[in-house]
């Protein structure tokens, strides 16, 4: 890949791509890569895809490939990331099923034709849009929630009638073999499949052209995804991230916030795009923040955290690498941190840092891992300038009154916001997820991933019984001045064309505008 200037929030994952590139392995060559592209292509042409019941058919073999293979599915998470059960049912189970279930309850009512309103100019006549399948789609799914982020695509895509080439992570090598063996099982396997490997296998995916492509990753990946994508004009969805705040504000419910801040960090061991990323605590309830989030780090994980079911580990050792150095370098006081890290089980504690400066590292890059910054902060005006000097993150949380927390969503821009908890708001299927700016393009989950994978098809049926001579040629003065007067006007009072239109008196106005004419 070529060396492109990164975002400051980018730098540390664009250290570790350098280094995962340079190792590449080989396992479906350019041929078989292209194979399967033509077979999705073929499959999309017979048609078959386009039925609402085969788009129900996929989404019901989904269904059941999670419920019959939850353990399984926990079992390889488990694996590759050493997350707790809880939080690998949760995050990558239920989670699906639950995105399913909404799907499959409203897809055929938005599968329907949308009726549109017809100007009164353009009647007799009527207005639609048809929301048809773009065709074969490219995802490349990420490692923090393997099985999750891969299917949470798929079901947009297969909602929308498409065939998709699935290419999971192979930095979570467990899940990536388990989806290759299950998906062929459960749904049409020519329609879906998967391509395992590394680097040279998404190279080789990205000169191929696409109908759409879905990338969720970090920026570095993501820029060359957009390159790919601009030579064949292909639509793309980027998932991204970048360092989402977290503001506390006074009037906050202190023991409430500082339980749903570190739910939100410490998850999959911080390894979440919409983690928490830094906390800026007004001066007002910083210490007793500060002093709840310490006790529930020691209630919750003990005196060393290495030692509880609860707690995960970061995904591999240069991961880990990563964050460790973001630690050692902040010159914030670790104020929490109970364990030592270690890199052999790929350990870091859950770890509170009090006041790092603004431009060390741990607060220009995004963290992605178990470590929460906390800022003192004098004013909102304060913590609203800090966030704005930043890039546009994916999700911001505020804990606060309603009012307060209205206030700053309007002076600041992110993907999504929740005000008095973090995360909660992707787990509604009614609301876009999707960022803005450095953390992302376009936006999925429930009708929205629906209408991403859709073309939108404007469609107008005009009469032929009524057909006025004036708009074809020769053209005239006399029909120049009726076409102003019709269109600048007013020809008819605008009193008067809604009385019309009400009484559904379009054929009136057309002969009067014929016998105008002849005057």
């Amino acid at each position: 890949m070529a060396a492109v200037e990164v975002l400051a929030s980018e730098q540390g994952f664009a250290r570790v791509h350098a280094k995962d590139a340079a190792e590449e392995k080989r396992i479906f060559s350019d041929e078989q890569i292209a194979n399967a592209h033509a077979q999705l292509a073929a499959t999309f042409r017979t048609g078959r895809t386009k039925s609402y019941e085969w788009r129900k058919a996929q989404l019901e073999g989904l269904r059941k490939m999670c419920v019959e293979n939850s353990e399984q599915v926990c079992t390889a998470i488990i694996k590759d990331l050493g997350r707790p059960r809880m939080e690998a049912f949760l995050g990558d189970v239920t989670a699906v099923i639950t995105e399913i279930d909404h799907t499959l309850q409203h897809l055929e009512a938005w599968m329907k034709p949308e009726a549109v309103p017809t100007p009164m100019l353009h009647k007799p006549g009527r207005s639609s849009i048809i929301r048809e399948p773009k065709g074969v789609v490219l995802q490349i799914a990420p490692w923090n929630f393997p099985v999750n982020l891969s299917l949470m695509g798929l079901v947009a895509a297969l909602a929308a009638g498409n065939c998709c080439l699935l290419k999971p992570s192979e930095i979570a090598p467990s899940t990536e073999e388990l989806l290759a063996t299950l998906l062929p099982k459960y749904v049409d396997p020519e329609a879906v499949i998967v391509i395992n490997g590394g680097i040279p296998e998404s190279t080789a995916l990205l000169k191929l052209r696409w109908d759409h492509i879905l990338y969720t990753g970090n920026g570095v990946v993501a820029r060359a995804v957009a390159r790919a994508a601009a030579e064949h004009l292909t639509p793309i969805t980027l998932e991204l991230g970048g360092k989402s705040p977290t503001v506390v504000l006074p009037g906050a419910n202190i023991p409430v916030a500082a339980k749903r801040i570190l739910a939100g960090k410490f998850f999959n061991c911080g390894q979440i795009c919409i983690a928490p990323d830094y906390a800026l605590v007004h001066k007002d309830v910083e210490t007793q923040l500060v002093k709840e989030m310490q006790g529930l780090v020691r209630s919750w994980y003990g005196e060393d955290a290495s030692a509880s079911d609860s707690f995960g580990r970061i995904i591999n050792e240069r991961h880990w690498d990563r964050v460790r150095g973001l630690i050692e370098s902040s010159d914030g006081k670790v104020l929490t941190q109970p364990g030592t890290m270690n890199q052999a089980s790929k350990f870091i504690p859950p770890t509170l840092l009090h006041n790092p400066s603004t431009d060390s590292a741990i607060m220009q890059e995004e963290i992605f891992g178990p470590v929460l910054p906390i800022l003192k902060m004098d004013s909102v005006d304060n913590m609203v300038d800090l966030i704005n000097a930043g890039e546009k993150p994916l999700a911001m949380y505020i804990f606060g009154p309603e009012a307060a927390a209205d206030q700053i969503i309007a002076r600041t821009s992110s993907g999504g916001v929740c005000v008095n908890d973090t995360v909660y708001h992707i787990l509604n299927p009614d609301l876009p997820f999707g960022g803005v700016g450095g953390s992302g393009i376009g936006r999925y989950h429930g009708k929205w991933g629906f209408d991403e994978f859709s073309h939108v098809r404007s469609v107008m049926y005009r009469a032929t019984w009524l057909d006025l001579p004036q708009r074809y040629p020769p053209y005239t003065e006399s029909n120049l001045k009726m076409m102003e007067k019709l269109l600048v006007g007013p020809l008819i009072s605008p009193g008067m064309k809604r009385a019309l239109a009400a009484v559904g008196g379009v054929a009136v106005v057309g002969a009067a505008l014929a016998a105008r004419s002849r005057l």
